[in-house]
């Protein structure tokens, strides 16, 4: 299938309904669209990381109690999970530049009011609008890079747009500190806008559209299964080790998800057509291997930090310079191994980045309190390595096994499937963390939290591993 997808596309063959297909854009046209992408997919993940560091901040301004001031983060991931895959159809059908525009002024609208909040409640809205809204831009983001560049460039762009998104995840704590720290939590609200305003401006004057199902309906009822049934199964994983009632959650949320599947397997316009994975080897095992990517590897700054400030005695600053070399990697090296990717098979560059990052963590599992702190260095830019060579890589192969026509919701899959990721992640951590007896994060009257951080390590290496046999499996 994805030859004969590739065939179709590198002819710029419709495929789909009318207006399906691509549209390749004039180099200096092409260019404008790329920077406003890329500035969003900066300014995206810089709004869920930055935020974190304004916490203490907010709290201290509204008085308000440690759980109000968790759903400033998780608002945000929720409003995110909720929409990102309809929002990913509405584009195929309403069109992408034009869904993603919206996106843009919504996103920089909602950013703006944060600044403006008299309450931690009226932040926490405004929070959850925010991730929502968010959904707007990620879900046609890619769709748009893929569809307005030649199959030839797809790998080389889709490297620019994860090179972007790691900086914005690594640079925002960095930047927001600074902005809260001279002029006030509120600065970072304004700030975000204000970028999001230039990603506009870039955006003027491109008047060609791209549609995956113009025409077609929404399908209402699946969307609605879905946007109850994602944050349901998020909510699950996070509160999974806190109560009963998160597993009752997490039940509920799977359950949902099974009917959301029979749904779109039986009505005509699906807001994900299950039958794009049925006998699609490359695009199936490359979505589970991302979402176990992400499983394994986004919770290494949360432990680093625990591993570096608590178990070794460094300062906050200091170790986040330290776990800095890991992103500061992946994004110099994702646009190269996007391109990469171009000439040599994806799926066995994806496969390689993956072996990388499970022998990483693999040493990771070993740390202790002697281990020097160039050699943790070191493995965090090996693991930097194995992220880059497999991120953009993974996103080309799963684009590349698609038509034109479902772009949009392949574009909105990948970043579910980041989103689940990251969710499983933590809800690991939290549950080993308990597990192995752990029950303070305040340090030296703790004796389990090394052998914790060391077990967490080794199940994510596993999980990589598995993820290696998904990834080698499509290549077949």
């Amino acid at each position: 299938m994805r030859e004969d997808n590739n065939r179709a596309a590198d002819n710029n063959e419709p495929t789909g309904n009318a207006g399906a297909g691509e549209a390749v854009l004039e180099p200096g046209t092409a260019r404008h669209l790329f920077l406003a992408v890329i500035i969003t997919s900066f300014i995206g993940p810089f709004a869920g990381s930055g935020i974190n560091v304004a916490v203490p901040a907010i709290g201290q301004e509204f008085g308000a109690s440690a759980n109000d001031l968790s759903w400033v983060v998780f608002g945000y991931l929720l409003g995110a999970a909720m929409f990102t895959l309809p929002t990913g159809k509405l584009a195929d059908i309403l069109g992408r530049r034009r869904v993603y525009h919206m996106g843009q002024w919504l996103f920089s609208l909602t950013f703006l009011a944060g600044a403006f909040a008299t309450s931690i409640e009226m932040l926490n809205v405004i929070r959850f609008i925010e991730g929502s809204v968010m959904s707007l831009i990620f879900g046609p983001g890619m769709a748009l890079l893929v569809s307005s560049h030649p199959p030839t460039e797809r790998g080389r762009v889709i490297g620019y747009s994860a090179a972007s998104t790691y900086s914005g995840l690594s640079l925002g704590p960095v930047i927001s500190g600074f902005l809260c720290e001279l002029t006030g939590w509120r600065s970072i609200f304004v700030a975000t806008a204000a970028v999001v305003l230039i990603s506009i401006w870039m955006l003027r004057g491109i008047s060609q559209e791209w549609y995956g199902d113009k025409g077609a309906r929404l399908d209402v009822k699946g969307s609605l299964c879905y946007m109850l049934a994602a944050p349901t199964l998020l909510y699950g994983l996070a509160e999974i080790n806190s109560s009963e009632l998160g597993k009752v959650v997490l039940a509920l949320g799977v359950l949902g998800m099974l009917a959301f599947a029979f749904i779109e397997y039986r009505v005509a316009n699906p807001c994900l057509d299950i039958r794009i994975f049925k006998g699609n080897r490359v695009f199936t095992f490359s979505n589970l291997a991302a979402m176990l990517h992400y499983s394994a590897t986004f919770a290494i700054s949360f432990l680093m930090s625990l591993y570096l400030q608590i178990v070794l005695g460094f300062s906050a600053s200091m170790a986040g310079g330290i776990i800095l070399l890991q992103p500061v990697v992946m994004a110099l090296l994702s646009p190269k191994a996007g391109a990469l990717s171009d000439r040599i098979h994806p799926g066995k560059v994806a496969s390689v980045g993956m072996g990388i990052t499970c022998l990483g963590l693999l040493l990771m599992s070993f740390l202790n309190g002697g281990t020097p702190i160039w050699q943790t260095g070191l493995i965090l830019m090996l693991v930097g390595l194995g992220f880059a060579l497999f991120s953009s890589p993974n996103n080309n192969a799963i684009m590349g096994a698609v038509s034109p026509k479902y772009y949009g919701t392949t574009s909105s899959l990948v970043s579910t499937m980041r989103l689940f990721g990251q969710s499983i992640s933590m809800a690991l951590v939290t549950m080993l963390l308990a597990w192995c007896g752990v029950q303070s994060l305040t340090g030296s009257d703790n004796v389990h939290l090394l052998p914790a951080i060391q077990v967490i390590f080794r199940v994510f290496c596993a999980l990589s591993f598995i993820g290696i046999g998904f990834s080698l499996a499509r290549n077949k």
